[in-house]
């Protein structure tokens, strides 16, 4: 039982800290100005992402079909293709695009390192799992509390109806 109320009170410092962590900036950028940035995928979705550069500010980045993403080297600095499904959480990159009609960052062409994705990769594949089991922890605390919660309820009618049957 010790075990279980400490593994619930560890998931709820957790999700505290998680939500106090959540405070960040973000950038609004200037529709059609040209803006290069540097940074770390913190969120990704199918068509965007955001970064988060060195000062802590956020920035929501959009794709189009005309969006350059490579590696960084090759030959006369060439680089690999990369498609956008492989630009995962932890990536560190740049950016150049112009800001569109959102505050978003349309990005032109996308830059990075091929040991940046690799470490990026290996890490979203360890992270990912140990998130999943998080979320269902908090969501399993969530429901015994609330199952607490209606045993109390039904407790205190019990108590009562054994008070007022006493008398």
């Amino acid at each position: 039982m010790l075990k279980k109320f400490s593994a619930v009170v560890l998931v709820l410092m957790i999700g505290a800290v998680s939500i106090f962590a959540q405070n960040a900036q973000v950038r609004n950028l200037a529709d059609g100005q040209k803006y290069k940035i540097k940074g770390v995928v913190v969120a990704k979705d199918d068509n965007s992402f955001i970064v988060r550069d060195a000062v802590g500010v956020e920035t929501k980045v959009m794709f189009s079909p005309s969006t350059s993403i490579k590696t960084k080297g090759g030959f006369f600095g060439g680089g690999n293709k990369i498609d956008t499904n492989q630009i995962v959480r932890g990536l560190n990159l740049e950016l150049e695009g112009r800001g569109d009609n959102a505050g978003s960052l349309m990005a032109e062409k996308v830059r990075f390192g091929k040991d940046d994705l690799r470490v990026a990769q290996s890490l979203e594949s360890r992270v990912a799992p140990a998130e999943d089991r998080l979320t269902q922890t908090e969501q399993n605390a969530q429901r015994i509390s609330g199952q607490i919660d209606e045993l109390m309820a039904i407790s205190n009618a019990t108590r009562g109806g054994a008070k007022a049957a006493q008398e």
